[in-house]
């Protein structure tokens, strides 16, 4: 009796079969000898086919082939000896083909009867091997974004397939859901498809694991999308909505005063900054944005203190070369700005007042420039450093000659 069970559960496993009076199109179909060969003709023969029954009969037959093949593979792959490209191909053939065979499989055949075979079965056989999706999201990140995209995203869709209804798992359960979603906003970013981007990081902003990184890149999604004045708008809203949910988050603070920025609502940018700076006065970006605007009003005295504050709470020293190189353009600009307003050769008397000013901006030139080890952020500092140089020292100091070499002069 135990072995006859087992045999019965074998053959459970394997569904497709030949039925009486199958289509020429379907016999060919079931033929076949690979997944790949199953597929081609299925693509080709579908109208051929008799009915919605055959059409399931088609897919499942793509589904049992590619499974055989990914099965193949990955025990070779386990033993170091595979190909994990024809692994992962084969199983995004199975996910796909069972989808389409369950849509048929759901039809009414040609008597008008709804008999579904094939659902449960591959239901059981296929959500198994979800996991295997975010590994091979794993493996094509980098060399085809597209496709691991495609691949991680299927593992959440998947779970709203109808496929899958009565063995799914509930999202909040699963431990792979969130990190699945992230990789899966990641990848489309990558790729720049925006609107997935935004999609599937939305649904990580909440990972205690990689949430921030998930609301960076939804928010830069947003941005990227910006092409109209009524784009903009609706990037104000979705920001605001987003504060309101996260009055904390510094990210979201910091691209709402960008979004009102941008869509010329500076007052509204200013008045959420103070209101910011009422209840955390030590919030080093709104600290860095509040000096900022004071910049943008000429106000350099006070943006240059304002800056300083922001640079005391500054967690990394990326965000500490900016506000340092921030508040040395305030010293040079207001240096700049009294300047312009002096008529005629400018004293040795005069030039000495301006003399302490300059020598403000190149102490926080040179704490950039200290932190900027790649020297990628050059264009932010170096060829104003080399001007202050330049006013205090002069030309032919080796000091203003080495700021204007840094500076690619």
């Amino acid at each position: 009796m135990k072995k006859m069970m087992m045999v019965a559960a074998l053959m459970l496993l394997s569904v497709s079969a030949a039925f009486a009076g199958n289509s020429d199109a379907l016999k060919a179909i079931l033929k076949a000898q690979s997944y790949s060969e199953a597929s081609k003709l299925v693509e080709s023969s579908l109208g051929q086919l008799a009915d919605n029954a055959e059409k399931a009969t088609a897919y499942n037959k793509v589904v049992d082939l590619a499974l055989d093949a990914f099965n193949g593979e990955s025990k070779k792959v386990a033993a170091q000896q595979g190909d994990e490209a024809a692994m992962y191909d084969a199983l995004a053939t199975a996910f796909t083909a069972a989808s389409e065979c369950n849509k048929y499989d759901q039809l009414p055949n040609a008597k008008g009867k709804v008999k579904p075979k094939f659902g449960k079965i591959n239901a059981v056989r296929l959500y198994q091997l979800r996991p295997y999706l975010i590994n091979a999201g794993g493996f094509y990140q980098g060399k085809d974004n597209k496709k691991a995209f495609n691949l991680l995203s299927y593992y959440i869709t998947s779970n709203d397939d109808p496929m899958f209804a009565e063995v799914k798992t509930d999202p909040a359960k699963d431990p792979n859901y969130l990190n699945a979603a992230f990789f899966a906003g990641y990848m489309a970013y990558m790729d720049q498809d925006w609107s997935n981007a935004e999609k599937y990081a939305g649904m990580a902003v909440n990972d205690s694991v990689n949430g921030e990184n998930a609301l960076n890149i939804m928010l830069a999604a947003m941005k990227a999308q910006l092409k109209t004045a009524e784009d903009t708008t609706k990037f104000v809203e979705k920001c605001k909505a987003l504060y309101e949910k996260n009055p904390d988050n510094q990210s979201i603070f910091a691209n709402l005063v960008d979004a009102y920025s941008q869509a010329g609502k500076a007052d509204e940018a200013e008045k959420l900054v103070d209101d910011r700076l009422a209840k955390h006065p030590t919030d080093f970006i709104a600290l860095l944005v509040k000096g900022q605007f004071q910049e943008q009003h000429d106000q350099y005295q006070e943006a240059a203190e304002t800056l300083k504050k922001s640079l005391e709470n500054a967690p990394d020293e990326q965000r500490k070369l900016i506000i340092d190189a921030t508040i040395g353009d305030c010293y040079f600009y207001h240096a700049q700005a009294r300047l312009d307003k002096i008529k005629g050769v400018l004293s040795k008397a005069a030039k000495e007042q301006f003399v302490p000013v300059y020598q403000d901006a190149i102490k926080y030139y040179e704490a950039a420039k200290a932190l900027d080890k790649d020297q990628s952020q050059k264009s932010k500092y170096a060829a104003r450093l080399y001007r202050c140089y330049y006013f205090v020292y002069g030309e032919t100091d080796p000091k203003t000659q080495e700021a204007k070499s840094y500076a690619g002069y």
